[in-house]
């Protein structure tokens, strides 16, 4: 006689029906990873194959859910989660999100927060490869433990939403650490340092507005950077590719008044508050080494002006894009840094919907004192809405400094009486104009 199990199993292979709890252990320790921490451990009373499944689970994934009304009840079951997982069991990821707006207010004390600290630094202990934290808490956000993180295991970090100190952001004792992201949240730490990050991301988090945050990243390869407060202090990144850099109206070095900051005037609440640098660029040096470049900025935030008192070589960069921030003395900061760039091959000119520049384009008929260098250029692509009239002096400086009309394509978007505003290629109304017709 076959024992039943074998009996079913060979009856279920006859029929072409594969049951899960017949799937190796492996398999089984993947599916329990797509599920919260508390479900993954409700499976073990699936059956007894299932009951020790999900202490060695590949993904932990701590999210409250409907069986926790409480903070402290979500922290003494991770508490325990921790405790019974075995400790032998590699662990390739951990998932937090916790949204503190998803427990009942009354029963939310102050002095109740999220152990995310004890989490984060049993995954780095257990060897994950991947770590991403996401933590929202009314008011002020979490503060991650001041201390470092060690681990040759860890490659992917990406912290949303919390407030991380100096220790933490000295990634030296993480060597296979390529991609670091940071989303929202406060960065109040004087140096950001990973001698092996390639890949940054900082996407709405703020800077101490009392000093410059140094980023130190000598291997960078790409880097997306859009902050609030203190302009960071980028450091060189020789191996740079590709950056992206944008500087909105909550940038603290930002100054209605003059092109550079430091207006004096004693009722300019930016200017009163101003970060003192000394000498020297806060963000082209470090960019310098970059082959695509996109820099935009609100028309108030001055740091790219101020930084081309300054300016570096730009010897690898082939492709360049600026908004209106270069519209002041007659182009003069688009010139520099075309005087700048010998290789650049494409230059994209981005206005805004609505002119907001800060100062407007001097309509003069005599050139820049540099004339623009065009040796590998290959076009010149203006991005506006139709009938901005910016669009006519910026050819006429473009034409009188040597740029062939030739070069030069203008891409007008055209408002459509639709709902949802613009639509995409031909639909969205972008059209090709002939410049010939906007030069005098």
């Amino acid at each position: 006689m076959f024992p039943r199990a074998k009996m079913r199993k060979m009856s279920a292979a006859r029929s072409g029906r594969v049951k899960i709890g017949d799937q190796p252990e492996d398999l089984l320790r993947r599916v329990v990873s797509l599920l919260s921490a508390r479900q993954a451990v409700q499976t073990s009373a699936l059956s007894r194959r299932w009951r020790h499944l999900w202490r060695s689970a590949p993904l932990l994934r701590i999210v409250p859910d409907e069986g926790f009304q409480a903070v402290r009840g979500l922290n003494e079951f991770v508490k325990h989660l921790l405790l019974l997982r075995d400790g032998a069991a590699p662990l390739d990821a951990c998932v937090i999100n916790f949204y503190c707006c998803e427990f009942d207010s009354y029963r939310y004390p102050s002095s109740d927060e999220p152990d995310v600290g004890l989490w984060l630094r049993h995954a780095v202990s257990r060897g994950a490869q991947l770590i991403r934290v996401e933590v929202y808490v009314e008011d002020e956000p979490v503060c991650l433990p001041d201390l470092p993180l060690v681990s040759k295991h860890l490659r992917v970090l990406d912290l949303r939403l919390v407030e991380i100190k100096d220790s933490l952001v000295d990634f030296s004792g993480c060597p296979s650490l390529e991609h670091l992201k940071f989303q929202g949240g406060f960065i109040n730490a004087h140096r950001i340092s990973s001698p092996s990050v390639k890949h940054l991301i900082i996407d709405g988090s703020g800077f101490n507005r009392k000093f410059r945050t140094r980023i130190s990243t000598p291997g960078l390869i790409s880097l997306e950077l859009e902050f609030w407060g203190s302009t960071p202090l980028l450091e060189d990144m020789p191996l740079l590719v590709t950056a992206s850099v944008y500087l909105d109206h909550e940038c603290r070095d930002r100054c209605a008044n003059t092109e550079f900051g430091n207006c004096g005037d004693p009722e300019c609440d930016d200017c009163d508050v101003m970060v003192s640098d000394g000498d020297g660029c806060v963000l082209l040096q470090g960019l310098s080494g970059a082959t695509t470049l996109e820099l935009t900025a609100e028309s108030r935030v001055f740091m790219f002006r101020r930084d081309l008192m300054w300016c570096p070589i730009f010897s690898k960069l082939k492709t360049l894009l600026v908004n209106e921030w270069f519209m002041t003395s007659n182009m003069s900061g688009l010139a520099c840094l075309l005087e700048h760039s010998p290789i650049v091959e494409k230059l994209t000119l981005q206005l805004s919907k609505e002119p907001r520049n800060f100062v407007e384009i001097e309509d003069s008929d005599k050139p820049c004192k540099q004339a623009f260098l065009f040796k590998n250029l290959n076009i010149v692509e203006i991005k506006c809405q139709e009938g901005d009239e910016r669009v006519k002096k910026i050819l006429k400086i473009l034409s009188q400094n040597g740029v062939p009309l030739a070069k030069i394509n203008v891409l007008q978007t055209k408002r459509r009486p639709r709902r949802f505003g613009f639509i995409p290629m031909k639909k969205w109304g972008l059209q090709m104009i002939d410049v010939s017709e906007r030069v005098e």
